[in-house]
């Protein structure tokens, strides 16, 4: 009797530290989430800033272009994900949905910065918005860590029965999500 009590105890202690882990791997990946959240938005406004119209460079920016930056900045509300973690990462949630309109902004402008000609723009301002683009890369690549190691905590056993019963699910990687 008493060698089943000590096996009851040190398997509630071990799904204790469980869980304990797989909340910190995911409270990792949120703060990742909001970093990325934050550099996105900041990137949008400053490559909006760069490519403002001057007197030293009359438009900056095509019609294409420009229609291009619009669609973009339009994508901007549908990232915003202010649900409890728990609610939007479902399957179809808004965390993917976030995370897929988050690669649309980054690439569109990426795109859109190699068609600029980069000369007639404020140097110092350039400086910063490569800056935003390398920060979101490295909280990207972050993010991504800190996922596979919480989708493999909540996948193998014990995790998946601690997880099952925690209420965590498995996160959305960005190289995952569709556009």
């Amino acid at each position: 009797m008493p060698a089943l009590f000590i096996s009851l105890i040190l398997a509630a202690i071990l799904a204790y530290l469980w869980y304990a882990s797989l909340l910190k791997k995911r409270t990792s990946a949120i703060e990742a989430l909001k970093v990325i959240d934050s550099k996105i938005d900041k990137r949008l406004t400053l490559f909006t800033e760069l490519c403002q119209e001057k007197p030293s460079y009359p438009r900056p920016l095509t019609d294409d272009q420009q229609a291009q930056l619009q669609h973009l900045k339009q994508l901007q509300p549908q990232y915003d994900w202010d649900q409890p973690i728990e609610e939007s990462n479902v399957a179809g949630g808004s965390l993917s949905v976030s995370i897929a309109a988050w690669q649309q902004i980054d690439q569109g402008l990426e795109a859109l910065l190699t068609t600029v000609n980069k000369d007639k723009l404020c140097a110092d301002q350039l400086a910063e918005y490569i800056q935003l683009e390398l920060d979101f890369v490295h909280a990207e690549d972050f993010y991504r860590k800190a996922v596979e190691e919480l989708n493999s905590g909540v996948k193998i056993f014990p995790g998946s029965a601690v997880a099952k019963f925690a209420h965590i699910a498995p996160m959305p990687i960005f190289d995952q999500v569709k556009e």
